[in-house]
């Protein structure tokens, strides 16, 4: 390394690859069937995405379980603010 300049970035004789041009992925992966091209899983049934796809019957049991899970999540935490709240009041 007599150059003092040397930068072995700049080196083409360390750096063998080629350059290529981008090109959009999503040109290049061009589905084989329309399964794949409806976002559907491989073995042929649709998988639901957002709530609105899941049927009926299944919307409003998911709603009321989901509306439950949050409300008792919440009374716990009040509870142990308030466990908190009375416990540095009493001194301990």
């Amino acid at each position: 390394m007599k150059n003092t300049s040397y930068n072995p970035f700049n080196d083409k004789t360390l750096h063998l690859t080629e350059n290529k041009t981008e090109t959009s992925s999503l040109e290049d992966r061009a589905p084989f069937n329309d399964v794949i091209k409806h976002v559907d899983i491989v073995s042929g049934f649709q998988v639901p995405k957002r709530i609105d796809h899941f049927p009926k019957w299944y919307k409003n049991p998911q709603r009321i379980f989901a509306t439950i899970s949050v409300l008792v999540f919440a009374s716990f935490m009040i509870y142990q603010v308030i466990r908190i709240i009375t416990a540095i009041a009493s001194g301990k």
